[in-house]
């Protein structure tokens, strides 16, 4: 049976790439988003692949649980605009 689920790294990447997009905001002073912190509800399993051990994950399917269903985890995903400092 084939998993439908994403590798961990791939969930970051589109969590991360949907935070980035995100407009900034031009109320009164002008203020940017320089940091976003998640806490979401993840299925996660270990699998091994080709290239060695897997963790795949992804947000739970269905609101129903059953006993079927993995175990819900969760996932808190930081993402901050820090300081580039200059190569000399």
């Amino acid at each position: 049976m084939t998993s439908a689920r994403r590798l961990l790294e791939d969930m970051i990447g589109e969590l991360a790439d949907s935070m980035i997009a995100l407009p900034e905001t031009q109320a009164g002073g002008g203020l940017r988003t320089t940091r976003i912190e998640l806490t979401l509800p993840v299925e996660t399993r270990v699998t091994r692949g080709p290239a060695g051990l897997r963790i795949e994950a992804d947000m739970p399917r269905t609101h129903t649980r059953t006993d079927f269903d993995l175990p819900v985890g969760r996932f808190t995903l930081t993402l901050a605009e820090v300081p580039v400092e200059a190569v000399s």
